[in-house]
């Protein structure tokens, strides 16, 4: 663990990586001055800055925990339970510090090699398909325009998470040419893209009230096609 203060630049993905340093390194500091000053079973009794401090890292390390990591995960779970403790809540006992290093430690390499780096997209995924169940309640009803214009949403939300996810660049373009990207960079096939671009015609048309321009069975079909986007590549 390094004990240096990286300053945050760079993308999102840059930014927690130093930020997840910089709380490594301060764990060093923080288990150094505990050791030094510990009481029996209870460290923390001597230094008056000591509590707060340490106190105030384990609440970021706790942050960092439950943002990364999936709610169900055994970081988050174990994060919890020993933000829990009542020794915690009364004074800092060594065993609670000692553990969040080691989960600060097991966090840092899971998201260097890469098995958190898409979480958020995970959530995402199930989100849209909560407004996509609503999307379909109103098709069943029979509801052409409120079904398409929720489905439409969810598809251009869709789609540009689905390109900033492979690292293109999703500013100032429209829906047809990022499927085009997409097709470049080999995440979906020429196929599959005619297919995305029949939907995203349903979307230009409920996004310039051409109601006329599709019925009930086409929003059904961009639901369906939707939903085995977000299946497949989210």
């Amino acid at each position: 663990m390094s004990t240096e203060i990286l300053i945050p630049s760079g993308s999102r993905e840059e930014k927690i990586s130093t930020r997840i340093k910089n709380l490594n390194g301060e764990s060093e500091r923080q288990i150094s001055r505990l050791q030094r000053n510990h009481e029996g079973e209870f460290w923390g009794n001597v230094l008056g800055d000591l509590v707060p401090s340490c106190n105030s890292w384990l609440n970021s390390v706790a942050n960092m925990v439950r943002n990364l990591a999936p709610p169900n995960s055994p970081l988050v779970e174990e994060c919890n339970r020993l933000m829990a403790s009542e020794t915690n809540q009364t004074r800092i006992y060594h065993m609670i510090v000692l553990k969040m290093a080691g989960i600060l430690d097991s966090l840092e390499q899971e998201w260097e090699w890469g098995f958190l780096g898409h979480m958020e997209y995970v959530y995402v995924a199930e989100t849209f398909d909560q407004f996509l169940d609503i999307a379909q309640d109103y098709h069943k009803a029979n509801k052409k325009i409120e079904s398409a214009v929720l489905a439409s949403a969810v598809l251009e939300d869709t789609i540009k998470k689905i390109c900033k996810k492979n690292k293109i660049d999703v500013k100032s373009k429209t829906l047809d040419p990022l499927v085009d990207e997409l097709v470049k960079r080999n995440v979906v096939t020429t196929v599959k893209a005619k297919r995305i671009k029949s939907h995203t015609a349903i979307r230009n048309h409920a996004l310039h009230a051409d109601w006329d321009e599709f019925d009930i069975e086409d929003v059904g079909s961009m639901i369906k096609g939707i939903r085995e986007l977000i299946d497949q590549k989210l």
